[in-house]
């Protein structure tokens, strides 16, 4: 039997993972069969597989769902791809059968099938996914950057969600990859400004590069970005995309929303304990007329999010900050929780095996 390198977890938790042979994925008539180059590590997602478990999680599993790679077969019925191909793959799966798939809302599919949590993903030597999860990818852009369309492809659903109209202004809050995408998307909508702020100068210069405005908020002491923004905007801002996790920073910017405006939660918050939600914060809401958006994950836009990473709208090159072998998994994703400089830590599964 032919045998492949993966990380498995046999269970949610870092004492139940190991980097070890399983069997070779057999490939079906729709399927593609892809040798992993690179597979990026989504920092909280990982992290939830290491300790407690994701929401998604069904174990045994390799996990990762952020990969690009080559093609090694591809199954009888496969019409559009062939082996030797350059591609990426959209890791989520919806079942098509479920009440919220028959009402065209795959995204809630009541049975989400997502490579990576539930079904085997990418930080392995190869990988089988359905043939309409593959997407071919340009020559110039590497399989380290392909690793990051998975990201974009969240970001262009929030975009989607958000619907940003002419001549309004957006803020984007929150400077890991997730943020340093959606400013660059914000940048390019009907926005009359559209700002980035972060506590990290040097993941703002990344964007500034870009032409990208951006404002820098201390942490310690938010008040000097508060009254800055409120100085240059009185009446507040139209939008705001929240990717800090931080919640004293969310009670912030919604200082600095506008009447009628729209707060965006892209992820999770991090802090495990009581929030404070008060009645008065839900009346400022609720006089104001305020909505509250949440953003968690995406189907079917890797085509739009490609799109825009070929079009060079989005700039991933200077994302990917630290790349390591698959049996410095552990390493790797230590890296990415407690190095301030990583932002995209990715694996190259196929080296030094």
């Amino acid at each position: 039997m032919k045998m492949m390198k993966a990380l498995v977890y046999e269970k949610a938790g870092r004492q139940h993972a190991s980097i070890k042979e399983i069997p070779y994925p057999v490939c079906g008539s729709d399927e593609v069969i892809i040798k992993v180059m690179s597979c990026g590590i989504c920092k909280w997602a990982e992290l939830a597989h290491d300790s407690t478990g994701t929401g998604l999680a069904r174990y045994p599993v390799v996990v990762g769902h952020e990969f690009s790679g080559i093609i090694e077969e591809v199954g009888a019925n496969v019409r559009f791809h062939a082996p030797g191909e350059r591609v990426t793959a959209d890791n989520s799966l919806p079942c098509g059968d479920c009440y919220f798939c028959q009402r065209n809302d795959t995204l809630h599919c009541e049975n989400f099938g997502s490579l990576g949590h539930n079904i085997n993903g990418g930080f392995a030597q190869y990988v089988l996914v359905h043939q309409s999860k593959v997407f071919a990818i340009p020559d110039w852009l590497s399989f380290d950057e392909a690793t990051v369309t998975e990201p974009v492809a969240c970001a262009v659903h929030a975009m989607d969600m958000l619907d940003v109209k002419q001549g309004e202004d957006v803020v984007v809050s929150g400077m890991g990859p997730h943020g340093l995408i959606l400013a660059q998307l914000a940048h390019y909508t009907n926005a009359q400004h559209a700002i980035a702020i972060g506590v990290y100068k040097d993941k703002l210069a990344i964007l500034e590069e870009l032409g990208i405005e951006t404002v820098y908020a201390d942490r310690n002491d938010l008040s000097a970005y508060e009254a800055a923004m409120r100085a240059r905007f009185p009446h507040g801002v139209d939008a705001i995309i929240d990717t800090s996790g931080s919640w004293p920073m969310v009670k912030s910017l919604f200082s600095l929303l506008k009447k009628g405006g729209r707060f965006l939660q892209y992820g999770s918050y991090h802090e495990k304990s009581n929030l404070g939600i008060t009645s008065d914060m839900l009346n400022q809401l609720h006089f104001n007329e305020q909505a509250y958006i949440s953003c968690s994950a995406q189907t079917f836009c890797y085509p739009h999010a490609l799109e825009f990473m070929e079009s060079r709208k989005v700039r991933v090159d200077k994302l990917v900050t630290h790349v390591f072998p698959l049996e410095d998994y552990f390493k790797a994703l230590d890296t990415n929780l407690t190095d301030k400089s990583s932002i995209k830590v990715v694996i190259h599964p196929n080296e030094n095996l």
